[in-house]
């Protein structure tokens, strides 16, 4: 040990001794030595030293247990002295006490001025213990709460470190401090501490809502008492935090409510009150929501009304006030009213609008019920309620008021109709307009009101917009006042006060279409009314973009006038526009080459400037810049950005939640719907002007050499930014020429445009960045060998010796060395920690981090590969404790992987390799852990762009593992919980983020501890998280475990993967349900609630994704109703969304496309719950308000089933119910009950189910032939009456599986999926459906008859059977089930298709025909684009055509006569726009073009056929018909246009055949047009010669 640290341990032992004189002397002794550099080097060096943790080294920790024992000694001695003492000696003691708390806060000051040297649970176990102690917190309170917030909770390092007991322990003592009102301590002091460890509980810890809950509602509740406005806002301000943390998981017990408060609140104070209020408006009304049936919440609605009141009260208090102060303030004062405040007013407002005498009542009976309002308060209440509606807002706008009365309420005005513009009635937008038409005439004569004028009409016209439909009764007046706004606007136009805002409400206007553009609103764009800005940019877009702009916006005679005095052309206006957005005359006005051109020194959007130009110089301007702008409007250029746009965001997402979480429609929308401008999908023809496009170039160019004959590097006067503005001036234009093909890349790179703007670059680049490269190889070399304590390299090279800040050797004596440890309760992420230098370097760095992704190799003097290399080299010299090199470290981490290309595996492994560090050292910090989650995203997603190499598999197995392991860390440190919610949320999108570029799970697989899951396990897991914001992600992502990302959108997951995440999501949802039943009793009903929608929303995903799990998922929601108790409304909600999500008419449609399967299931849970019985049944939820409707609606499903369960008791007690007799409904069941039963007879195999099954339905048909029940007879004779019914019910049991068993080798196996979802049960395969139907043929024939040729006896059976298969099909809007049914059909057609030949009972016509124009509609209605399954469909349906084609060409000749021009063109169409069955397609129209010639029918009707398209495909098709046609020779023009009208008039189902015939070769052409000619000429054509040379006509 060395003297020095000997002499400072005889001091520590010496405040050890008895005498107090002596522990004095040491006082004095120990505080000299321990401010000793000495001393203080070898204390930092013992208590950094691992080593001489178990030596008897002496270090910080060490001294600092001697000073606790020094003030334990001299607090007991204290505690111990006579209570009744002199006012000397009381001071002295207070002296005392002074001194010893002086001399511990300076030790801890001593200790961590260099960086945190002190342990966290030592030094904060022994402030709270000071704390906790009465008397001790009396004599040392003031100085350890100044201890505890500047040096505990303003160090990073003990905020990361401490406990979540600790952070609690903190917070229990500070609320008990602060209820108590302590007088030791400054209150002050107190509620900011109380706010910082607030802060920290919510962003380190979890679990203490329910204390901090009670504890402001108590706080809140006495906040007339404080007097002192600092303690209200750091109070206030905790709640707001506090309430931000909670409220997706606490929105119930998040309604907090405050009575009253200072009379005179400070500006912060205010601030932080109408935060307190926006919160508790988003926590009730979500998104406006008004009603509880459309989002909103209140545990009491009538106190929550009242409260509302009185909030209005207090707001237009204070609106009145700040016009009142501004009145008789001296000098200038802003009038306007904080945005915050009148987004508050306006919420307010909104939800009191239209209801004025219920509100008023609620009002009244608070005031009855508040001893604390007085009836003054109840009647001023009552008077200023009026002001809660259109009227109100009117009587506040009236001209006479003064601008500080008027101003204020026109924001109120704006901002209610912009963010709730449905609820401006019809009847209320003529005099609001009226009104604010007058004021707008008035705003030039009368002070400041101006500007709020012209932006509350801006809303109105979007708010006209949306409701245009319904003003059709005032569309006169409207008309009329719209266009007295636009005079005047078009009059502000020139003001500086009003120009820009006079623009923006024009623009809206053209916008919207209110009024249409005349001559003086394009002056506004030839003359010097006003010089070009953004808005006036965006203004001269919106109107080329609606209309055609004219050639001159002067008269004739104003024309005439200047061609005599000048004796040439005025300019147009297209030239006049140009050079007003060019400045070319305001430019001609300053000193000429002095300064660059206007045009460069002003800041627009990115090729806004080009795209105006160019569409100018078109014929059609219109067109053009529609083409140039596509899918973008001008108001997408207008930034409209706010200081409290962050906070709005956030707010929305928390609203959107709500919403989400309840399954309520959120309120209209309020943006305006886009116009019908057209957007080209296909590049259009355009015309150039020459003589504009040259003045344009020629005005470029000068705009160009101008620059060059202004700018030098050193000069102030032109800015570096002018040259990039003026080469992305010059390449935009020449790009949007390029872009619209009026020029080749190859001319563009020739023209002089593109020469200026390549000088102009190389100008730039010579002078500022060539000069000083930031990636010079040699330059990092040797800005490494100069580095020492791993000084971060400076991507400037400026050559001088500024470095940035975080190099620093040291820190000023107030803050600690390593900038990590002196954050404080900021963020080690915040800005705050960084200088302006590092702010540039993390720019430059982002920046070259984008060069170094992109995949452009060509044009650039750097190679990406090369400068992601350089960039990764930085990370060689990073010390990531310093705020710099973190910031580094995730901007590279996002960056570097790019959307588009993706990283080489060695640069991947070096960019992650410090990962692991990087997560260790800040394993404890929350938000830091969250963000390094959030920035491997890129990295993850650069693993599904990476191409399947087989030479890369290694390297990326080692960066795939780095990824895995960071994760899987992060799972482990979630379910121990160390991790918040916010980082859970991070880690959420991480999972997801692994299940897009691995759905399967093929190498996603996460270690935890001792197993290894699936990280779709993983995921399905986190619906049982305890905090509701992760269950909730968790549930809204469930998609993900169902479908994939495909080349062609999204794709389903295999069978097993879904039925396996439906498992394991039901089982994690109901988990999370049984968990609920240990959390408090305060926190019930958030917690009901929110896992109620957890598991709601999980299985309404699975629904809307899955069609293999939808009957499961449905099934779940039933069982959800009885199992978790959930309200029948909230379920109805879910089924209404899902029902619309899935193309169904309602939720009862969708319910009882599912209703046999759902009472099967149901009634299966039997066997293991008695609660499930057939009465149990939630009928509600299907819609029916007793059981008796219930059975009366759905016997004809119940009973079947009930019959093969062999329950006839509960048939009986259904007649019972129906008043019927249940033999009678067991005859009117009879084909769905043999449906059940039949198939089993047919079912082949000894399998144990199987033989089961038989053994079953053998039972139950014994009984149904017993004479107590049907009787042999009466089923004998309703099997004969109900044949049809009873074949159209066993075809709808047909479910053919992928692989399944097939008598006929294939007939339907190909037209299978294997994601095909079963049907409701019974279902049986095409083979089982086969052998019932010759079962039910043997037992009604004899003589062995085919079923066919039965019903064949009487032929309206089997028109009954094709027609109720074409029904439901018709019915049903689920594509699987479609594509079901039409297997159905082909099965059935299949098998009359085999009797044709014996004409069908004689209608073979008939049901040829009947099959054709079905297939042909399936055909047709197609859905676009073609998915999997419809494409299986049509292919079936295209097959069942040919095999129908085919059996007509054998045995009916004349059958497809008259059908083959519909079958042609339709199948043509197939051709042309849908390749995947295009072979087969043709395969069927070569069969019957080319190889059945010999038909005699074909060989007649082929020849009047329209031509086929004149593409490869059908190039043997028309030579074929083409030989037909002309098989005895060439037609003479008179024989031509004969035969091709006779075709026209005998058939009505091809296309008009007229023009046809013109496409036949010949050299008849000249003649033709010689003919029409002399025809037309001519007076006395007749009218049939007229109609026969209509297509002649065309040809000239």
């Amino acid at each position: 040990m060395s003297l020095a640290l000997q002499e400072l341990l005889l001091c520590c032992r010496g405040l050890e001794n008895e005498k107090a004189t002596e522990r004095k002397k040491e006082v004095d002794r120990f505080r000299r030595l321990i401010r000793s550099p000495d001393t203080v080097e070898e204390l930092d060096r013992t208590s950094g030293c691992k080593a001489s943790k178990g030596s008897k080294q002496l270090t910080w920790d060490a001294v600092f247990r001697f000073l606790q024992k020094f003030l334990q000694k001299e607090t007991e001695l204290l505690k111990s002295g006579k209570a009744n003492v002199s006012a000397t000696t009381q001071a002295n003691r207070q002296k005392k006490m002074q001194e010893i708390s002086s001399l511990m806060k300076y030790f801890i000051r001593c200790a961590n001025q260099r960086g945190p040297k002190l342990k966290c649970a030592e030094l904060l176990s022994h402030v709270v213990e000071v704390l906790q102690n009465q008397f001790s917190c009396g004599a040392y309170g003031e100085d350890y709460s100044s201890i505890l917030l500047k040096d505990v909770l303003s160090v990073r390092k003990y905020w990361c470190e401490m406990s979540q007991q600790q952070w609690h322990s903190l917070l229990e003592l500070y609320c008990g401090l602060f209820n108590r009102r302590s007088k030791s301590i400054n209150r002050v002091q107190v509620s900011r501490i109380l706010y910082t460890v607030v802060w920290g509980c919510c962003v380190q810890t979890e679990g203490l809502s329910h204390t901090l809950f009670n504890f402001f509602l108590k706080a809140l509740s006495n906040t007339r008492e404080e007097r002192q406005l600092m303690v209200l806002e750091n109070l206030v301000s905790a709640v707001n935090v506090f309430l931000r943390s909670v409220l997706l998981s606490c929105r119930r017990e998040g309604v907090c409510s405050g009575r009253g408060g200072p009379m005179r609140p400070s500006s912060a104070l205010k601030d932080e009150l109408v935060k307190f209020f926006q919160l508790q408006i988003c926590v009730h009304h979500p998104k406006g929501a008004k009603t509880l049936e459309t989002g909103a919440h209140a545990e009491d609605w009538v106190r929550w009304q009242g409260q509302l009141c009185a909030l209005y009260d207090a707001l237009v208090s204070e609106i009145s006030q700040i016009g009142s102060r501004g009145k008789y303030a001296t000098g200038s004062r802003h009038i306007a009213v904080k945005e915050n405040l009148i987004e508050l007013t306006a919420d307010v407002c909104h939800q009191l609008f239209s209801q004025s005498t219920h509100v008023q009542e609620v009002t009244s009976s608070v005031c009855r019920d508040t001893q604390r309002d007085s009836p003054q308060s109840c009647k001023r209440r009552r008077i200023e309620q009026p002001l809660t509606n259109w009227e109100g807002i009117r009587s506040k706008l009236q001209p006479h008021h003064s601008d500080f009365d008027i101003i204020p309420w026109l924001q109120v005005a704006a901002a209610l109709i912009s963010r709730y513009p449905w609820i401006l009635p019809v009847d209320e937008l003529v005099p609001l307009l009226g009104l604010l038409c007058q004021l707008q005439g008035e705003q030039q004569r009368r002070g400041e009101r101006g500007p709020y004028v012209l932006r509350c009409l801006r809303e109105l016209a979007l708010c006209h917009a949306t409701g245009s439909s319904n003003a059709s009764a005032h569309t006169a007046e409207l008309a009329r006042l719209w266009a007295r706004v636009w005079a005047l606007a078009l009059r502000g136009v020139g003001s500086a006060q009003t120009g820009t805002l006079s623009l923006e409400l024009l623009r809206t206007i053209v916008q919207e279409s209110l009024e249409p553009v005349d001559r003086e609103f394009w002056k506004v764009f030839s003359g010097a009314v006003c010089k070009p800005s953004l808005v006036g940019a965006l203004s001269l877009a919106q109107a080329l973009l609606k209309c055609s702009i004219p050639k001159s916006v002067h008269s004739r005679d104003v024309i005439s006038g200047v061609l005599m005095e000048t004796g040439g052309e005025p300019p147009t206006l297209r030239d006049s526009v140009i050079s007003w957005l060019l400045m070319n005359e305001h430019n001609e006005e300053t000193e000429e080459n002095c300064r660059p051109h206007l045009i460069i020194t002003r800041d627009f959007p990115l090729n806004l400037i080009p795209r105006i130009l160019v569409s100018l110089t078109l014929k059609d301007s219109r067109a053009g810049l529609t083409f140039l702008m596509g899918s973008l409007k001008p108001e997408s250029f207008s930034s409209q950005s706010s200081p409290l746009t962050e906070v709005k965001d956030t707010l929305g997402e928390v609203e959107s939640l709500f919403l989400q979480f309840s399954f309520d429609d959120t309120p209209p929308s309020t943006k305006v719907t886009a116009d019908g401008d057209g957007v080209y999908s296909e590049k259009p023809q355009f015309t150039v002007i020459p003589a504009l496009r040259s003045k344009l170039e020629l005005s470029l160019l000068s705009v160009a050499e101008q620059l060059f004959n202004c700018y030098s590097p050193d000069s102030s006067n032109t800015p570096h930014e002018c040259v990039l503005r003026c080469a992305s001036l010059l390449t935009g234009v020449l790009a949007a020429y390029v872009c619209m093909g009026l020029l080749t890349e190859e001319e563009a790179c020739r023209s002089p445009l593109f020469l200026k703007a390549k000088l102009s670059n190389s100008s730039k680049k010579d002078h500022t960045v060539m000069e000083n490269d930031p990636m010079d190889e040699d330059q990092v070399d040797t800005s490494r060998n100069q580095t020492d304590n791993q000084e971060e390299i400076d991507l400037f090279e400026d050559g001088d010796e500024t470095h940035l800040s975080t190099s620093r050797p040291c820190h000023s004596n107030d803050e600690a060395c390593d900038s990590k440890f002196s954050t404080g309760t900021k963020s080690a992420l915040s800005e705050e920690h960084l200088s302006r230098q590092d702010l540039a370097f993390l720019s430059v760095l982002g920046f070259l981090s984008l060069c170094g992704s992109s995949e452009l190799n060509g044009g650039f003097s750097f190679k990406p590969l090369d400068t992601q290399r350089k960039l990764l080299k930085l990370l060689d010299l990073t010390d990531f404790s310093q705020m710099l090199h973190l910031h580094m470290y995730l901007s590279l981490l996002k960056k570097l992987p790019a959307e588009v290309s993706s990283l080489d595996p060695e640069e991947f492994d070096t960019l992650l390799r410090p990962l692991a560090d990087v997560c260790s050292l800040y394993r404890q910090d929350q938000e830091v852990c969250a963000a390094v989650l959030r920035s491997l995203l890129p990295s993850i997603r650069c693993l599904g762009r990476t191409p399947p190499v087989s030479e890369q598999d290694d390297d990326l197995a080692h960066i795939k593992g780095t990824l895995l392991t960071v994760v899987s860390g992060f799972c482990i440190l979630g379910k121990s919980g160390k991790c918040t919610s916010a980082v859970r949320v991070a880690l959420m999108q991480c999972l997801l983020a692994l299940l897009e570029v691995d759905p399967r799970c093929k190498w996603a697989t996460l270690t935890l501890r001792d197993e290894e899951l699936p990280v779709s396990v993983v995921l399905s897991a986190h619906l049982a998280d305890p905090h509701h914001h992760v269950c909730m992600l968790a549930a809204l992502s469930v998609e993900s475990l169902f479908l994939k990302n495909g080349p062609e959108g999204k794709m389903m997951l295999p069978m097993k993967n879904q039925q396996t995440a439906f498992e394991n999501i039901y089982l994690k949802a109901q988990e999370g349900m049984s968990g609920q039943k240990s959390c408090p009793s305060e926190d019930l009903p958030d917690e009901t609630f929110n896992r109620r929608a957890t598991l709601l929303i999980s299985v309404s995903m699975v629904i809307s994704c899955s069609p293999v799990c939808e009957k499961q998922a449905l099934f779940a929601l039933f069982q959800s109703y009885k199992e978790n108790s959930i309200d029948e409304q909230l379920i109805n909600k879910v089924l209404r969304g899902v029902s619309r999500s899935l193309g169904y008419r309602d939720s009862k449609s969708l319910i009882h496309s599912h209703l046999y399967y759902l009472v099967a299931e149901w009634l299966n849970q039997k066997q293991s719950d008695s609660r499930y019985t057939l009465q149990s049944v939630p009928y509600t939820l299907l819609g029916f308000c007793s059981l008796d409707e219930f059975y009366r609606s759905s016997y004809h499903v119940l009973i079947p089933h009930l019959v093969f369960l062999n329950d006839f008791e509960e048939v009986k007690s259904i007649g019972n119910h129906l008043a019927q007799d249940w033999k009678q409904l067991l005859a009117d069941c009879f084909p769905k009950i043999m449906v059940n039963i039949l198939p089993h007879f047919a079912l082949a195999g000894q399998d144990t189910h199987v033989a089961q099954q038989r053994d079953k339905a053998h039972r139950v048909y014994d009984i149904l032939k017993d004479s107590n029940f049907l009787g042999k007879q009466q089923i004998d004779s309703l099997i004969c009456n109900n044949l049809a019914d009873i074949v159209v019910e066993l075809l709808m049991t047909l479910h053919e599986t992928a692989g399944g068993a097939s008598a006929d080798s294939g007939d339907l196996q190909k037209f299978t999926g294997e994601l095909d979802p079963a049907p409701n049960p019974p279902f049986f395969s095409s083979y089982v459906v086969k052998a019932t139907l010759d079962y039910l043929s043997k037992c009604h024939s004899a003589n062995h008859k085919s079923l066919v040729t039965i019903l064949s006896k009487t032929p309206m059976s089997i028109q009954r059977i094709l027609i109720a298969i074409c029904q439901k099909a018709a019915e049903t809007t689920n594509a699987y089930e479609r594509h079901r049914i039409l297997m159905m059909y082909h099965l059935f057609v299949s098998l009359l298709l085999r009797e044709v030949k014996d004409g069908l009972g004689g209608a073979w016509a008939f049901v040829l025909r009947d099959i054709i124009y079905t297939l042909i509609h399936h055909i047709n209605s197609r859905s676009c684009p073609q998915d999997e399954v419809s494409s299986r469909s049509l292919s079936l349906c295209c097959e069942l055509l040919s095999l129908v084609c085919q059996t007509a060409v054998e045995y009916c000749d004349d059958a497809l006569e008259s059908h083959l021009q519909v079958i042609v063109a339709t199948l043509t169409a197939q051709v042309t726009e849908q390749s995947a069955i295009s072979q087969q397609v043709l395969r069927l129209l070569r069969f019957l073009v080319i190889e059945n010639l010999e038909n005699s029918m074909l060989r007649k009707s082929i020849p009047l056929l329209e031509p086929f398209p004149d593409r490869p495909n059908f190039r043997e098709l028309r030579a074929a018909q083409h030989a037909l046609k002309y098989s005895s020779g060439a037609f003479s023009l008179r024989q031509e246009p004969i035969m091709t009208m006779e075709v026209s008039s005998e058939s009505r189902d091809r296309l008009d055949g007229s023009d046809l015939w013109l496409v036949t070769p010949g050299g008849h052409k000249d003649w033709l047009k010689n003919l029409c000619m002399a025809l037309l000429d001519s007076g006395g054509v007749r009218n049939e010669a007229l109609l026969l040379t209509r297509p002649l006509c065309e040809v000239h």
